[in-house]
């Protein structure tokens, strides 16, 4: 569950449209788009939203969050300090604002129901019949001496892999394995390096699956994760190193993107390019569109939505980093500037 970014967006768009030589200032507000990039559903500008996850998204109104379906109707009203997406039936959600020190994380059913009560600083969603969690206040709050301890949990709310202090971030599993942050670096029993966090492989057991360490890690996908030395397997062995320097992306339905001379192209899981979009970046392919960006737009409007051809099927008319489809519709922003 991530923090609010409303205000950083509204101030943006308004900072920009102020230093542009007769500009009127139209608010920036997110919105939901199907296949053919015709809004479903649009947020007023002080609200904020999450991707569609069986068939419910979260939506924030006046501070609180909820959930609505796919024609924008409350199914959950709002009510949560925070709220996480729906997968396998359950939803992480905070009873309190996140900076709260005396918020706790549980879950919820489809009817906003808790089914495991809120207990904990932290929690993400289940994938693979677990969630990540963490106690602690630390969780929130990293300038906090105590250490926080991650762990995770099944659907009654017992642990599976007990809280472990040594681990400074968890990741949700996929494909049966979850990168985990272990600090201090100990090799070889020893400590090296205290301030370094490295992201290994766990298994459901909670073990590590090898000796390989990384800067950092992506989900499971077609049997290959992205890392900052390449493509690994589920054993951490690297199987596809860089095209290029910059290399992040993460595979979605058999191919990742890639930049190779400042143009995106895609991959197979041998390291083949398999296609060349008139683009310069992009995102994995989900429901068979994947968002891209063109450098020469209109206006900052650079992102769009190509399909497996490299055609845009959506024109980009958008100017914020867009997310993927989920449940055929997608989150977007209008009038928002790219963040990243």
């Amino acid at each position: 569950m991530e923090i609010s970014t409303v205000a950083i967006r509204i101030f943006g768009s308004a900072l920009l449209c102020a230093v542009m030589a007769g500009c009127r200032y139209q608010p920036s507000y997110f919105a939901f788009i199907d296949k053919s990039g015709s809004v479903r559903i649009r947020l007023e500008p002080t609200q904020e939203a999450k991707s569609f996850s069986e068939g419910l998204a979260a939506v924030s109104l006046n501070g609180h969050w909820g959930y609505v379906d796919q024609d924008g109707r409350w199914v959950v009203p709002p009510q949560f300090g925070e709220a996480g997406e729906f997968s396998e039936g359950l939803a992480p959600v905070m009873n309190g604002g996140y900076f709260s020190k005396t918020a706790k994380s549980g879950f919820i059913d489809r009817t906003g129901r808790y089914v495991i009560a809120p207990k904990f600083h932290w929690a993400d969603s289940f994938s693979e019949g677990v969630a990540a969690v963490c106690t602690g206040a630390a969780c929130r709050f990293p300038g906090l001496p105590e250490r926080p301890s991650y762990g995770y949990i099944n659907k009654a709310g017992d642990y599976v892999i007990g809280p472990q202090s040594q681990w400074g971030s968890v990741a949700r599993f996929s494909e049966g394995r979850a990168w985990v942050s272990e600090r201090p670096l100990l090799v070889g029993g020893k400590l090296v390096d205290y301030n370094q966090e490295t992201e290994r492989l766990i298994d459901h057991d909670g073990r590590c699956v090898s000796e390989a360490r990384f800067g950092w890690g992506t989900p499971f996908s077609d049997g290959l994760a992205a890392t900052d030395r390449g493509y690994v397997n589920r054993q951490g062995d690297v199987v596809i190193a860089h095209p290029t320097p910059g290399v992040s992306g993460e595979f979605g339905e058999g191919w990742a993107s890639a930049t190779i001379g400042g143009k995106a192209v895609f991959i197979d899981t041998t390291g083949k390019i398999v296609l060349q979009p008139d683009c310069e970046g992009a995102k994995p392919f989900s429901e068979g569109l994947a968002a891209a960006y063109k450098s020469n737009c209109i206006d900052g409007r650079c992102w769009g939505y190509i399909d497996k051809t490299g055609k845009f099927v959506i024109q980009p008319r958008f100017d914020y980093d867009l997310g993927l489809f989920h449940d055929g519709l997608a989150l977007v922003c209008f009038g928002c500037r790219d963040q990243d």
